[in-house]
């Protein structure tokens, strides 16, 4: 019974972990998107890389924008899909920071909001597992509560 104890917390602490770093990464993407610059920009290349379970290979955007003071970036996405996302010479909105353009980010949903998509989720996942196990344990400890009275009536 002590493992279970053990696991229930490490599960608990897992998703409240996951749940602090879900709002974390949404609040900064908030105030990202609020105190960024919006510039008009274009896909100049795409990257291709090999994914990280073996299967299709990503394609990275790299987007090319003028800042308000008409300096020239060069950014690669933080993010890579497949299939592709975008193709080259495609228009795109580009969100940047006025003191560092070059950590810029495309418009899109993904790109801005992936991170706290997937943390959520994952935070989701943990939770209904971390809810199972108290549950399980919370009613097998009934359960065998009552089976002793029970036994202790007869």
């Amino acid at each position: 019974m002590r493992s279970a104890g053990i696991t229930r917390f490490i599960f608990l602490v897992t998703t409240l972990i996951l749940f602090g770093a879900a709002g974390f990464f949404a609040i900064k993407t908030h105030r990202f998107i609020v105190h960024a610059a919006r510039a008009e920009g274009r896909v100049v290349k795409l990257l291709t890389e090999p994914s990280r379970d073996g299967g299709h290979p990503l394609t990275r955007p790299v987007v090319e924008f003028r800042t308000a003071d008409g300096t020239r970036v060069e950014f690669k996405s933080t993010s890579a899909s497949y299939p592709p996302s975008f193709a080259r010479d495609e228009i795109v909105t580009v969100f940047y920071e006025q003191s560092q353009p070059q950590s810029a980010e495309i418009d899109s949903f993904f790109s801005l909001w992936g991170g706290v998509v997937i943390t959520s989720g994952l935070c989701v996942v943990f939770a209904g597992f971390t809810a199972a196990l108290y549950l399980r344990i919370s009613f097998a400890g009934k359960k065998s509560r009552r089976k002793r009275t029970s036994q202790a009536s007869s």
